[in-house]
């Protein structure tokens, strides 16, 4: 396995981040189409880098990466620790949740919006 260089892993933070308020806005309009479409295509990035593999298991270490790229790794390892109702799959929702959770702009400014 090939390390990342620093510039993929450069672009990856700013691809991550920027798809994150894309997310958060398509949360306010409740497209969840395409959160999941979008969420899918940063998941394919993930993998392309190498910190994650087919099965959304994560290969590194999340400290050791930048803000929202620790963040969304972090959001996956969680998203798979929990248990599930009757084996169901780990969906694309699932784990934005915990991420758009996680991230403390979601919380403070757009979650108390929405009711």
């Amino acid at each position: 396995m090939t390390q990342p260089s620093i510039e993929q892993l450069q672009a990856l933070e700013a691809d991550i981040e920027q798809t994150l308020y894309s997310l958060i806005d398509l949360e306010l309009e409740e497209n969840s189409l395409e959160m999941n479409t979008r969420f899918a295509q940063l998941l394919a990035k993930v993998q392309a880098v190498q910190l994650i593999d087919y099965k959304l298991d994560v290969l590194v270490d999340p400290q050791a990466f930048a803000t929202e790229t620790c963040t969304l790794l972090q959001s996956l390892i969680e998203a798979k620790a929990r248990p599930q109702k009757r084996q169901r799959l780990l969906t694309h929702r699932m784990i934005l949740k915990i991420w758009l959770r996680k991230n403390q702009r979601f919380m403070t400014e757009f979650l108390p919006q929405m009711f």
